[in-house]
């Protein structure tokens, strides 16, 4: 018994010293082993396996087919995203050759995808490859406005770029597919200050689109825009006309220069309402159709001095702008025709006494030194108030006579230019036969063609010479068809400003009807064609410059009404 318990005390022991050791042992650091241990443990690692590097060369080959097998499988947006990493790891030289991979992918590419790369900043495929291209499929798509705008900015922001000569052309096609004939835009104040004259001119648009739709069997439309006379309404409103395909537009009659500006930017022909004779020089595609001082004074100076053969004049005007424009220009036609200008005075508008200059005009004081006789009005001063203007045309004008206390004598001119409106005319005509001039020929402006003129010159000279674009009672059948046909539909009597719109009108809608009119620049050298416009207005022709010309009419007075002069 005593013999177990002491072999199992003994084991005990053994056990709890072995404990003992284990533990001490883990609790030293452990003793770095000989370099030649190391070795020998090294040797005895697993060996890694390293793959060569492949050069960059190959990474862009492999890239590249990648590529390929995405455009070839039409995933085109996967094949763009490849060749926009690969473009910064190729040298200069490999470059061209992959644009030239990008743009057969771009030409594939649906616009909406292209659209997407556009706004992505961070992209290195060439911003003005992606506009050619949407461009070009917009085209391709049937999205001609979408292209349009895209192919414009393109050409506005890349001159110098490889494919502007192709994006001019693909441009010139997408506009005559937009090319809408049967459409023009007009640009008028409806509203506001100026409106009665917006509203008169529409009323002579509007007869002519029920006269073309008649003539050729097909629906015309004319847009309008609401200027108000406001400048950037105005370009507004072009910009809106262009983005509906108008072929061209008419008017303005105010903010031409604005309206003017926006139609050149578009290229859009424009026929604007505006005497500035200047206005179309501003633009090849700006054109001005209407009454100017240069036409009225050309229209008077080939009457007076080639068909009347008058050979003295003398001016009398009003020192304003007005008068004083129409001064000049009187004066260089008379100059052109070798007439003899005896006298030119002006006088102060404000004013209701015209004494002074009409006795200066006329020679007064000369003649009243002469008789010495008092500068006083008789019933025998005064012109025969039934006597009518009827030179012929070739017929040489004869030299008026004044009549003055038992002595006669001639003025110095036959023919007399006062550039005023009625209202002033009308005070005038009294002091002109006060100072005996009623035997000349009294000449004006279309200012003149007013009815309260009519009242006015009732009893004085009624040799009177009168231009203007218009004439209702005119004896063109042209015109009397219009005439007749307006007041039928509006139920009063047409103006100038009635009979221009229909022109207008009428002149855009028949050239774009031309065959050969396919584009809007069609349409601006056709008119620019020297074509004849036979309208209400007369016979109109628009030089290289866009400036109409045509024959104005020209009136007198007959048993108080304006009576055409006929040539």
């Amino acid at each position: 018994m005593k013999t177990e318990y002491r072999y199992y005390l003994s084991m005990i022991c053994l056990f709890s010293a072995l404990c003992l050791l284990f533990i001490i042992s883990c609790a030293s650091p452990p003793r770095p082993l000989p370099d030649k241990d190391k070795t020998v443990l090294k040797s005895l690692e697993p060996i890694e396996k390293k793959e060569p590097s492949l050069p960059t060369s190959a990474i862009v080959q492999v890239l590249s087919d990648e590529a390929e097998n995405f455009f070839l499988q039409g995933n085109f947006k996967d094949a763009l995203s490849i060749y926009d990493q690969l473009l910064p790891k190729l040298k200069e030289d490999q470059k061209l050759e992959m644009i030239s991979k990008i743009e057969s992918v771009l030409a594939k590419t649906p616009a909406r995808d292209l659209e997407g790369w556009l706004e992505n900043k961070e992209t290195l495929i060439p911003k003005p490859l992606l506009l050619y291209y949407l461009g070009l499929n917009h085209a391709l798509g049937n999205s001609p406005e979408k292209s349009l705008k895209t192919l414009e900015l393109f050409i506005s922001e890349y001159p110098d770029h490889y494919h502007y000569y192709e994006a001019l052309d693909l441009l010139e096609t997408v506009r005559k597919s937009l090319f809408n004939r049967d459409t023009i835009g007009c640009l008028l104040p409806l509203t506001g200050k100026y409106a009665v004259f917006g509203q008169r001119a529409l009323t002579g648009i509007q007869l002519a689109v029920q006269e073309l739709s008649k003539k050729y069997s097909r629906e015309f439309k004319v847009i309008l825009m609401d200027t108000q006379a406001d400048p950037e309404m105005t370009a507004q409103g072009v910009k809106t006309l262009h983005e509906k395909n108008v072929a061209g537009i008419m008017g303005p009659f105010l903010m031409e220069a604005e309206a003017g500006k926006e139609a050149e930017k578009f290229k859009i022909p424009l026929i604007a309402f505006s005497q500035k004779s200047d206005f179309s020089l501003q633009g090849e595609y700006l054109f001005a159709n209407f009454i100017t001082p240069e036409m009225q004074v050309q229209s008077l100076g080939n009457y007076l001095f080639a068909d009347l053969g008058i050979k003295k004049v003398a001016i009398l005007y009003p020192d304003e702008k007005y008068g004083i424009r129409y001064m000049e220009l009187f004066r260089d036609i008379a100059l052109e025709y070798e007439a003899e200008i005896v006298g030119i005075e002006s006088y102060d508008g404000k004013k209701t006494d015209f004494t002074l200059p009409i006795r200066k005009i006329t020679k007064e004081f000369l003649f009243a030194s002469e008789s010495e006789t008092p500068m006083v009005s008789t019933s025998d001063e005064v012109s025969d108030p039934d006597e009518e203007l009827s030179v012929n045309a070739g017929e040489e004008a004869p030299l008026p006579t004044r009549k003055t206390s038992g002595t006669k004598a001639s003025f110095d001119f036959q023919a007399l230019f006062i550039p005023d409106s009625p209202s002033r005319i009308n005070l005038i005509l009294p002091q002109l036969a006060f100072n005996n001039s009623g035997g000349m020929y009294l000449v004006g402006t279309n200012l003149w063609h007013d009815e309260s003129l009519l009242k006015g010159i009732k009893g004085y000279n009624k040799k009177v010479i009168i231009p203007d674009g218009f004439l209702e009672g005119s004896q063109n059948p042209v015109t009397e068809e219009f005439s007749q046909k307006f007041e039928d539909l509006f139920h009063h009597k047409p103006q100038f400003l009635e009979a221009i719109a229909y022109d207008t009108a009428s002149i855009l809608f028949i050239t774009a009807m031309d065959e050969t009119v396919d584009s809007r620049e069609a349409l601006k050298n056709a008119l620019k064609g020297k074509r004849v416009y036979e309208g209400v207005t007369g016979h109109t022709v628009f030089d290289e410059q866009g400036v109409a010309h045509r024959p104005l009419f020209l009136m007198t007075v007959k048993n108080g009404e304006f009576v055409e002069i006929i040539r």
